[in-house]
């Protein structure tokens, strides 16, 4: 009876081992991840207008743009979007007012903001390309 009994213990001790191990899986899978810089999209946009507003927060600084349509749309710049190269306050200065420029987007509610939010390099172009009324990546 003994030996039975001790096998017993045994199996069933790696069957919650099993189990346990499955169901942590399981958890890992379901957890949503970090999706802060998995949605992103690129625009052209022609720079109407720079601003920086004042919360209690802190400094808000937001580009006023047009697409090649004439369609406005406002980004915001997040120093947690950025990589710690670059900061919020750097980024906004060095784009200038009525230049064109190929930003990199991603969704603003992860980091609190009501607009989409710059998450790269700001890059200078010359103008709108044919491409630009379609979404680049």
């Amino acid at each position: 009876m003994g030996g039975r009994g001790g096998f017993f213990t045994d199996g069933t001790r790696y069957i919650i081992s099993g189990i346990c191990f499955i169901l942590f899986i399981a958890v890992v899978m379901i957890i949503p991840k970090d999706l802060k810089r998995d949605e992103t999209w690129r625009v052209e946009a022609h720079i109407v207008k720079k601003e920086v507003a004042q919360t209690d927060s802190g400094a808000v600084y937001l580009l006023h743009t047009e697409d090649s349509e004439g369609n406005e749309a406002t980004y915001q710049i997040v120093q947690e979007a950025l990589n710690e190269r670059m900061t919020a306050e750097d980024v906004h200065k060095q784009i200038r007012r009525g230049r064109y420029y190929r930003l990199k987007l991603t969704d603003g509610e992860p980091y609190g903001c009501d607009y989409p939010v710059i998450c790269g390099a700001a890059t200078l172009i010359d103008g709108f390309t044919e491409e630009s009324s379609t979404s680049l990546d």
